[in-house]
């Protein structure tokens, strides 16, 4: 079984200026961009939970003299979102632990419980990239598809529109990732409710959208939506940022858990309800086995000492109205 091993900490007369290598490294905590994607305020009380809505009700319509009243209904849905468990054992002879040099073993050991900090993040590039890095498997939207899909699980074009919330790519310039940014605006804006009326408003784009993409696209990201590009003719007149003099709100937010060079994601910063979001049952929990346990059969018999941490958690896919994917 895998252990700590100490060899080259065990030698005497070892400086400790360097113990802290990969202590000093602050990458186990989530990046705090994640709230405004995933909604991470939802607790759990079992090891899966069923959820509901009703879907959007009717809107008012001419009723001719004479004629009885307009008549239409609204149907509802059930999805169910499962709880895991998560947990790492870091173990270690004791005697190596006595013989430490650095006496930094069970701080750099700690680090490991540190690492459920991350759980939502890496669930959620699962849940938009559908792989299972993380996540065991990745659930359906409640509409039955993917995150990401031209239709919904009945055939027809998701959220009324042609395409649903994918577009495909145009390309890697500036100029390609503009003209999908508007692509994408105007597709949010196109979503219809499922009764013939637009789901979202222009208000709720003027607050604005986080981009997620990879780090090859960073470049060509910055030069869209951050620089002020100067003119190269003979009247030096500078050429304008359309995206900045639009005031358009664009977070960028460049990710290396993403795998494809060329596909990113575009979220609203407020809709009215997250696309996907992270249930915590359990938070982490630290358990250990040390030799001066009076009940540690294990640490007596081994003589390996160990601490674990445990959580339970799952995320789940709500109804993507507030994210679009521009993939290839």
């Amino acid at each position: 079984m895998p252990r700590i091993i100490a060899t080259q900490a065990l030698g005497n007369g070892l400086r400790d200026e360097f113990v802290d290598t990969y202590e000093k490294i602050r990458n186990r905590q989530a990046d705090s961009r994640l709230a405004r994607v995933m909604d991470l305020g939802i607790g759990a009380t079992n090891r899966e939970h069923d959820f509901a809505y009703f879907e959007a009700a009717p809107h008012m319509t001419l009723w001719n003299r004479g004629s009885t009243i307009p008549e239409d209904g609204m149907g509802s849905v059930k999805f169910n979102v499962p709880i895991y468990e998560w947990g790492r054992r870091v173990k270690w002879l004791k005697w190596d632990r006595k013989d430490d040099q650095t006496e930094s073993l069970m701080q750099m050991a700690r680090t490991a419980g540190e690492s459920a900090a991350l759980l939502p993040e890496r669930m959620f590039f699962d849940l938009i990239q559908g792989t299972t890095t993380t996540l065991p498997a990745v659930p359906n939207a409640p509409d039955g598809v993917d995150f990401f899909n031209a239709t919904d699980g009945l055939g027809d074009a998701r959220f009324g529109v042609t395409g649903g919330n994918t577009i495909a790519v145009s390309g890697v310039t500036a100029s390609d990732i503009i003209q999908d940014f508007y692509l994408a605006l105007n597709r949010f804006l196109g979503f219809e409710d499922g009764k013939g009326q637009p789901m979202l408003s222009s208000e709720t784009l003027e607050a604005g959208v986080t981009i997620i993409h990879p780090l090859a696209l960073t470049q060509a990201m910055e030069e869209a939506f951050i620089q002020k590009r100067q003119g190269l003719s003979t009247s030096a007149t500078a050429v304008s940022n359309v995206v900045q003099d639009a005031a358009h709100t664009v977070n960028l937010w460049a990710s290396p858990r993403l795998t494809d060079a060329t596909d990113w994601y575009v979220f609203l910063n407020n809709p009215p309800k997250q696309p996907c979001f992270f249930m915590d049952r359990e938070g982490v929990q630290e358990f250990s086995s040390m030799e001066g346990d009076n009940n540690s059969d294990h640490v007596r018999t081994t003589a390996e000492e160990y601490i674990q941490w445990e959580s339970r958690s799952g995320a789940g896919v709500a109804l993507p109205y507030g994210a679009i994917s521009i993939t290839s």
